[in-house]
């Protein structure tokens, strides 16, 4: 990447970038599921799957495109912010967590080894995953970076043993939540987390065709991954490294 590429891209501001010709980019949300047939995700989600038992296992069941699949609300908030901040997304729902917001973490890599296979570019995972799971995950994580899959994963609202998987790994792009300006980023200088952006009282889609407000690292994060998205469909080759590079530009450029 050239030191032009990047002084472009910290320079450009969101919505001149995103009223640009952009190349179109698989954009994967494993989540509570996505209403598509919400105005604000009309035409937006190109595919719509759940995790659920078969034969014993679990696996990844097609849905019908243009569906509610979402059981709890978070999924389609969610989606929301990456279609409206990057028009270039193409939504691919995965979901994972039940009416209570809750899912057996094995569903997530399940879904996970699905996003892999489909070679779906970026993937926007607003939930963290038990350190059970750390060793598995991480070697998808690390499949994901080999593949220049780009993971942004949310940290932890509330600190348990981590600070949230796979937030923690340096193979994905983490993010919490700060009271930033609107699609600003700053860079975290200390610890596991790299970036922050807002994530505070967003008036979001919701079940239904109806908006609510959110807060939380999880609201956060799909802003990140809707900046990606709209540089990947700018300069398509970028590697997360330098998708990185750009984001931590753009955070220098605002102090």
């Amino acid at each position: 990447m050239s030191s032009s590429v990047i002084s472009e891209a910290a320079a450009l501001g969101f919505e001149q970038l995103a009223t640009t010709d952009l190349a179109p980019v698989e954009v994967a949300v494993i989540d509570s599921g996505v209403d598509a047939t919400h105005p604000d995700l009309a035409g937006r989600v190109v595919s719509q799957w759940t995790v659920e038992g078969e034969s014993g296992q679990l696996a990844v069941q097609p849905l019908d495109t243009g569906i509610n699949n979402d059981t709890f609300g978070h999924g389609t908030a969610v989606a929301g912010i990456i279609a409206r901040i990057a028009p270039n997304a193409r939504i691919h729902d995965i979901r994972v967590l039940d009416a209570r917001n809750k899912g057996d973490p094995t569903a997530s890599l399940v879904a996970f080894r699905h996003v892999l296979a489909k070679r779906q570019r970026l993937v926007n995972m607003s939930l963290a995953i038990p350190a059970s799971q750390r060793e598995p995950l991480y070697k998808l994580c690390e499949s994901a970076y080999q593949r220049n899959q780009v993971v942004v994963a949310a940290k932890r609202n509330v600190p348990v043993t981590d600070e949230g998987l796979p937030a923690e790994f340096s193979s994905v792009i983490s993010i919490d939540n700060f009271q930033v300006p609107e699609l600003s980023i700053r860079f975290i200088e200390t610890g596991l987390i790299e970036f922050a952006t807002l994530g505070n009282e967003l008036t979001v889609p919701a079940p239904g065709g109806g908006y609510t407000v959110k807060t939380g690292t999880s609201f956060a994060t799909p802003t990140v991954t809707a900046m990606c998205c709209l540089f990947l469909g700018r300069w398509p080759d970028l590697r997360q490294f330098e998708l990185k590079t750009i984001l931590k530009a753009r955070a220098d450029a605002a102090l």
